[in-house]
């Protein structure tokens, strides 16, 4: 399931996610598009679990989880997933990995044209803003995030567009 987009195909050891800078094989493509399905036809499963529980149901996999609703970009209709999060003080870091497919998921391009976003976690709803780190930032956070989730390795190893990092601002209101 899963945060400027950067076109340039080239790797770059320097950023988070492009680690060594080899072209990802074939078959880790399949399995991210695997696990790309699995996510994507669950999320409803798995947002429902998590408000059932109050966020309580990530703590089995010793992850924590936020449930995300943007506003479409084409459609302008509400959407919800369930990501990961990261926390970093007031804030939450999230990672637009999509498994590590080539494409970003469509809660980040969501995100991008629309930064205000509605945020669940632990059974506390409130608004926030999305913030796309820089690179830089991105490189320095990027250790924390395999800290505490060391499987997001695999998953610039899928791809070759940069991982981008997002931060979530709580606003006032």
């Amino acid at each position: 399931m899963t945060e400027v987009h950067h076109d340039s195909p080239a790797a770059d050891v320097s950023e988070p996610g492009r680690p060594g800078g080899t072209r990802p094989e074939r078959r880790p493509r399949l399995r991210a598009r695997i696990e790309h399905e699995l996510d994507t036809r669950s999320v409803r499963l798995a947002v429902w679990l998590y408000r059932r529980t109050r966020g309580r149901i990530m703590r089995l996999w010793r992850r924590r989880g936020v449930v995300l609703t943007t506003r479409g970009r084409r459609t302008g209709r509400a959407r919800t997933v369930l990501v990961q999060y990261f926390p970093d003080g007031d804030d939450l870091i999230v990672v637009a990995a999509n498994s590590g497919l080539d494409r970003p998921p469509a809660w980040y391009l969501n995100l991008r044209a629309e930064p205000r976003v509605q945020v669940e976690v632990d059974g506390r709803t409130f608004e926030a803003r999305a913030e796309e780190l820089s690179v830089e930032d991105a490189r320095v956070f990027w250790p924390r995030v395999l800290a505490s989730a060391p499987d997001y390795e695999r998953y610039p190893q899928r791809t070759d567009r940069p991982l981008p990092l997002v931060r979530l601002v709580p606003t006032p209101g």
